[in-house]
């Protein structure tokens, strides 16, 4: 398949997902609504940098530093520190061993089977196994297991902090050939290693402290641009930058453990300066070819290649991805020219490195608004095999109506970690997105509706927020070839997800009744409790 079919297929990237995937009815919907309808709402805000403290050995430095020890820029221009955590702040309360998200970061463990040969792989599990057995029998911080396949990434175990649960998990991987790299696929290999990473990217949107991603295998593959038609690059280069800025506003480093010696460093694009642990000045990281390590620079992890123990790399990515101080800093606004802005962290003592994200991309004033963009991440997290738990979402009832091919779906969103704005008269909302997608085998949408919501509770006391919740009901299309519903709810407040999937099966056997009349009036939503009501 050539690249530019490749970019058509991965069109709603780019900012024309309202209409592509949700199709002109939203359109319409959030014109006329555009005037009672809250939407996500942009404004200046915090950026977080987790900054590592290496001293001149390479070691990193956990004590002694205070705020006026650090110096920020953006693009140059010197940056007021808001905050300032030290290391110490990042770690689980030793008295009764409970994880906040505000204390000790997450490891997300991902395991590269798509890009590995079937040897590196089974050495891969492995030594994340010996690493992992190593361990005491209750992690210090939360860990999650995934593996990228040939078909896509796969969570085989959530958030835990049992080292017997994540090695069960490890052992009951099934061994596959990676048919893609085994047979070329390096446009496929490209998106879905690059479409992982934003995965994971939606999966912690919103959620606070820093999430640390160790990537085991080859990553995705490099792509060559000098040879490809302008707008192929422009929109490659599009694809990249916005996952990039998604890895560092959810607070997401990558860390790339290469199997195997002997690797040259043009593999990662080192040779001609292009590749990770590479000073590019203030450039744009991904001109010219674009390369998997850079998102390493780009989100302050680290790589290594040309060593060969693997649960060494592990433990040393950890330790740098623990110990590190937390700043923030508000950037000015109105550079919308889509360019790359580098982020500099310096240190009073000249004996002291920082290490932290390179930067980020500035907002295009010619790219897709903030609302498309979010309807963007609500496709992608529609589409995306992880579990988001983020936001607690559950199904209370499923009623098929066979007279339409409808399902409607009663859904509950918990208190938990809904945020509220105060409004006039002593009340208060909050904003959550909804959307729902028919999916094919191949999780291409088939049917999709996309609606807004606002709940409003007569209360400003945050107490009485904490125990209001949310619950209505959504029905969708069931096209034939429909094998899984998936329904993602965002919450406008902090961005972020819940999500809940039905397999065909289910909705199949749920009970029928006839498609009721539609109503004139929208009604207000069953309220969860006296407190709260629901508009839709």
């Amino acid at each position: 398949m050539q690249w530019a079919d490749m970019r058509s297929l991965r069109v709603s990237l780019y900012g024309i997902v309202a209409l592509t995937l949700f199709g002109p009815g939203f359109g319409s919907h959030a014109q006329q609504t555009s005037q009672s309808t809250p939407t996500i709402r942009v404004t200046s805000r915090l950026v977080f940098l987790d900054v590592t403290v290496l001293d001149k050995k390479g070691r990193p430095v956990v004590k002694g530093l205070t705020k006026d020890d650090f110096t920020i820029t953006d693009n140059k221009t010197p940056q007021r520190i808001f905050s300032f955590e030290p290391p110490e702040v990042h770690v689980v309360d030793p008295a009764d061993g409970s994880h906040t998200e505000n204390a000790a970061p997450v490891t997300i463990f991902v395991l590269d089977l798509l890009n590995s040969s079937f040897e590196d792989f089974g050495y891969i599990r492995f030594m994340v196994h010996k690493y992992l057995a190593d361990q005491p029998s209750r992690l210090t911080s939360p860990a999650e297991l995934m593996v990228l396949g040939n078909k896509s990434l796969e969570m085989v175990q959530g958030y835990t902090r049992s080292k017997a649960d994540l090695l069960y998990a490890l052992d009951h991987v099934p061994p596959a050939l990676p048919f893609k790299k085994m047979y070329g696929w390096t446009e496929d290999r490209f998106y879905q290693s690059i479409d992982a990473l934003d995965q994971i990217a939606l999966q912690n949107q919103g959620v606070h402290g820093r999430k640390n991603i160790i990537w085991v295998g080859h990553g995705g593959p490099n792509i060559g641009t000098i040879a490809l038609p302008p707008d192929t690059v422009d929109s490659l280069n599009a694809y990249v930058h916005a996952a990039t800025n998604m890895l560092v506003d959810s607070r997401v480093s990558l860390f790339v453990i290469y199997p195997g010696l002997k690797v040259d460093g043009a593999v990662f694009g080192v040779a001609n300066g292009y590749g990770a642990s590479t000073d590019l000045g203030d450039n744009d990281p991904f001109s010219g070819d674009i390369n998997f390590g850079i998102f390493v620079n780009e989100t302050g992890g680290k790589l290594f290649y040309n060593r060969n123990d693997i649960n060494t790399e592990i433990k040393q990515s950890q330790q740098l991805g623990t110990e590190y101080y937390t700043l923030t800093y508000q950037p000015q606004e109105g550079n919308d020219d889509g360019k790359f802005r580098r982020i500099r962290v310096s240190l009073r003592n000249p004996d002291l490195r920082a290490v932290t994200k390179t930067g980020y991309f500035s907002t295009d004033k010619k790219a897709p608004s903030s609302r498309q963009q979010t309807m963007t991440n609500l496709s992608e997290a529609a589409r995306a095999t992880l579990p988001f738990d983020s936001l607690g979402v559950v199904i209370e009832k499923v009623v098929r109506h066979p007279d339409t091919s409808t399902a409607e779906v009663s859904l509950a969103v918990s208190p938990r970690n809904l945020t509220w704005q105060q409004v006039d008269n002593g009340k208060s909302s909050s904003d959550l997105l909804l959307a729902a997608a028919s999916l094919n085998g191949q999780r291409d949408f088939l049917a999709s509706r996309l609606e807004d919501y606002t709940l409003t509770a007569p209360t400003q006391d945050a107490a009485q927020l904490a125990r209001i919740g949310a619950r209505w009901s959504v029905t969708i299309r069931i096209p034939r070839k429909t094998q899984s519903v998936r329904i993602v709810i965002q919450n406008g407040g902090t961005g972020r997800f819940g999500a809940v999937e039905l397999d065909r099966k289910i909705i199949d056997a749920a009970p029928e009744t006839p498609t009721p009349e539609p109503k004139l009036i929208p009604q207000p939503l069953k309220e969860p409790t006296p407190s709260a009501s629901s508009q839709r």
